[in-house]
């Protein structure tokens, strides 16, 4: 388990062991989306750039809601999705995080807050203090689970 402070002093607790996040539901997802072994971004119309993601809908699991949120915000048709952790902020929010490998991507994506899908030639690994990224990606969340997403099977293989 992490914890640390997010960029408004609320405390963060990060865990990528399922035993500690496996009962707990959470309202919100995060989603790693590859693919071709690059990841997905979105330009968010106030926000800047960050993953796709957004709060679980009435009725849908978190892996209903990132499966919808990858396609909404990208275009993204995703053929492998799998949780690697899961966060909360100020024992308030709680974020579901996945990985998925993208089989089809159209970069149209359908969502009202967002402008574009944005796809990096090298994945942007130190984002902090960048004005360009979402405050979303500011705190330690991201360099973490980008390194845990980084390993995973998903981040280089292509869409069968």
């Amino acid at each position: 388990m992490y914890a640390f402070y997010d960029g408004f002093g609320l405390p963060v607790k990060l865990t990528f062991s399922p035993e500690e996040y496996r009962n707990h539901q959470a309202g919100h997802v995060l989603i790693f989306a590859f693919y071709q072994g690059k990841l997905l971004f979105t330009r968010h119309r106030t926000r800047g750039v960050e993953l796709p993601g957004g709060k679980v809908e009435a009725g849908e699991n978190s892996l209903a809601a990132a499966v919808r949120e990858v396609y909404e915000e990208t275009g993204a048709i995703l053929e492998g999705i799998e949780r690697i952790g899961q966060y909360t902020i100020d024992d308030s929010m709680r974020k579901d995080i996945y990985i998925a490998r993208v089989a089809q991507y159209t970069n149209q994506p359908s969502g009202s807050d967002v402008l574009a899908t944005i796809v990096f030639e090298d994945i942007p690994r130190d984002v902090k203090g960048n004005q360009e990224f979402s405050r979303i990606l500011q705190d330690d969340v991201y360099p973490l689970a980008l390194e845990r997403a980084l390993r995973h099977p998903f981040a280089g293989s292509q869409p069968s």
